[in-house]
Parts: C-alpha cells; structure tokens; sequence
C-alpha cells in the first residue's frame, strides 16, 4: 500500500507554522498569528479543545493560565467565560473553531490537532459538521490514538496523522508511555503521516512504512538540518525557512 500523501503534496513541500506564525507580541492560537502565517503564505499548525459547554475553540494546553492567567482547565470553563480571557497580555481572545476557519478561507492549508480531551468522540463529532463544509485543504493529527481512530472511522478519506513523542509523560503509566512511543496503535489507527518530535530523529524503518514522516517543533538552524535530512517536512517557530 503506497502512501495517500504525493510528492507534490503541500503537507511535505510547505514547512508549517506553529499554532500560527506568532512572536514579536504576537500570541499563539490568535486571530494575529494566524493573519500572519497567512500574509507569509505558510500553512498552519492549530489546536482544538472544548469548553465546558462543547463549544470548539482554538487553544492549545489544557490549563488557561500560561496564556491567560486564568488558572483552570479549559474544559471547566464556558465559552461565555472564555471568550472574556485575552492572551499573553494582548488584546486577542480564545477563538471558535468555526471563527478559525471562516478567517483562513482556504487561504493556505492547515493541519488540525485534536488535543487530548475527557469527551473525545465529543470533539471530533463537533468538528465534522464544519469540516464537511470547509472549501479550504487540511489534514488532521492528534497525539491520542483513539482521536485518530475515531476519525479514521467517521472520515476515513481525510489525511490523518499520528502525534509522536518520546519524552516521558508522567501523567501516564510506563507501559502505555511505551506503547505510545513506538507507535503500536498504528496498525488500529492506520496513519497517513507520522509526526515525530525532532530530538528523536530518525526513527525506525517500520514505523515510517508506507507514510510520510513530518517533524516538529523546529526553533533553531540546527533543528532545521536534522528535520530536512530525516523528515519530508517540518513545523516550525521563531524561525523562517
């Protein structure tokens, strides 16, 4: 089976930007960052989490108090609450999913991260709808493998990626960290792409069969080097390519 992702495929041609091309008082995950990766014509990394009232929005930690000052969970919060909440000291707020790509059109691609969520089903069942609708070209990615089974069950034709990280998660027992490392649910989850934290290229033949391998986050020239000679691509901040 030969990989559904081309040569010529924007996904491994284009190096992305990092929950939009932030820095320099631009915020990540803000309207500002993403006008921005857009007027530079790079594609765009994003996230999507829920609020307490199923709302989608585009934020990416769990907590809201590194980008907010808000200490609480994102998910224990409306959007009513969110939308009051501005970031990294900006006047930016929490943007809706929908908002999101209302704004971007089209305009440039976008890889959608479905962070880890209490609900996942929930959120991929509230991002179909506006996806379905969406005339713009995407991919989608989740460090979650039963995120990327679920949409490999409800939309199997669209590109999926499987999240990697070898960093221990403390939050996780030493077995399932393993499992997750090495990428076992891929035979389940079937990936397009695997996207590989850069400090752990390369990796392993099997894991890359048949599948691009993108890499990320690249924020330094040596990182740069090390994604271009063993990755198809890569996503980046505080850097140019």
């Amino acid at each position: 089976m030969k990989s559904r992702i081309k040569d010529g495929h924007w996904l491994i041609t284009r190096p992305v930007a990092h929950r939009g091309l932030h820095g320099d008082g631009i915020p990540e995950n803000s309207r500002a960052a993403y006008v921005s990766a857009i007027e530079n014509g790079y594609p765009i990394e994003m996230d999507v989490q829920l609020t307490a009232d199923c709302e989608v929005v585009c934020f990416h930690d769990d907590n809201l108090k590194r980008m907010t000052g808000e200490d609480s969970l994102i998910w224990d919060k409306t959007y009513a609450e969110i939308k009051e909440l501005r970031l990294g000291g900006t006047d930016e707020k929490i943007m809706l999913f929908s908002e999101f790509l209302d704004l971007v059109g089209g305009r440039v691609p976008v890889v959608l991260e479905y962070k880890q969520q209490r609900t996942k089903k929930t959120i991929v069942d509230k991002t179909l709808p506006l996806l379905d609708a969406y005339k713009g070209e995407f991919v989608v990615q989740s460090f979650d493998p039963t995120i990327v089974l679920e949409l490999k069950k409800k939309r199997p034709e669209w590109i999926r990626g499987q999240l990697i990280s070898r960093t221990r998660h403390k939050n996780l027992s030493a077995f399932v960290d393993k499992l997750l490392s090495k990428g076992f649910f891929n035979f389940m989850t079937k990936p397009d792409f695997i996207n590989m934290e850069v400090d752990f290229l390369p990796v392993e033949k099997r894991l890359i069969k048949n599948r691009r391998l993108i890499s990320w986050t690249i924020r330094s020239e040596t990182d740069k080097t090390r994604a271009i000679e063993f990755a198809d691509n890569y996503i980046f901040e505080n850097i140019r390519p």
